[in-house]
């Protein structure tokens, strides 16, 4: 009979073993999780990343479709042309985020990107907006060719700012994504 109270203090230990490992199962799940909501949000701000290049080429062929510098042209009714500070030398300051909430059509040049892998009408796509501004630099030389040799060739330096939003049309019903990437690049203009 001495056995009897043993198969109590068996069980006992069976139900710990069994909670300890349930509760080890719910804590890998949790992680699993996390570590797949992290992967996910990476994933969406590499595209976006990705989306914000096109913009960038956008904005170069803009630029270069210029036949002239565009300081020396009208560009009041541009939508691209972002040109904050024009009496001061320097870098001009960047747009704000609450910039891109409504500048385009007459503020900023758009173009709609489809995400990677994502070509299909009703899918994600991201909303690219772009502006150009002057970098506040003199022009430079082209190739070392000094002031004495003809034809002197330079170049004008500017700045362009670029901001990629998801633009939450082909997502499921309620779903909604505040993902977007900012970028700065300088883009070089050779009349």
């Amino acid at each position: 009979m001495p056995f009897q109270g043993q198969r109590g203090v068996t069980l006992l230990l069976a139900i710990m073993v069994v909670l300890a490992l349930s509760f080890a199962a719910l804590g890998l799940i949790y992680f699993v999780r996390y570590d797949s909501e992290a992967a996910s949000n990476v994933a969406a701000h590499t595209e976006a990343m990705q989306a914000t290049d096109v913009g960038l080429e956008d904005a170069n062929q803009d630029l270069q479709n210029l036949s002239q510098f565009p300081e020396l042209l009208p560009m009041t009714n541009v939508p691209w042309w972002y040109d904050p500070t024009p009496t001061t030398l320097g870098p001009p300051s960047a747009p704000p985020l609450t910039f891109w909430n409504s500048c385009y059509p007459k503020q900023c040049a758009m173009v709609i990107v489809p995400a990677a892998g994502t070509a299909a009408p009703g899918q994600v796509t991201f909303d690219v907006e772009y502006v150009v501004s002057p970098a506040g630099l003199p022009a430079q030389m082209l190739n070392g060719a000094g002031q004495g040799t003809a034809p002197v060739t330079s170049y004008m330096t500017y700045l362009c700012y670029v901001n990629a939003e998801v633009s939450n049309t082909g997502l499921a019903l309620n779903e909604y994504h505040r993902m977007n990437a900012d970028i700065e690049a300088t883009l070089r203009k050779v009349p």
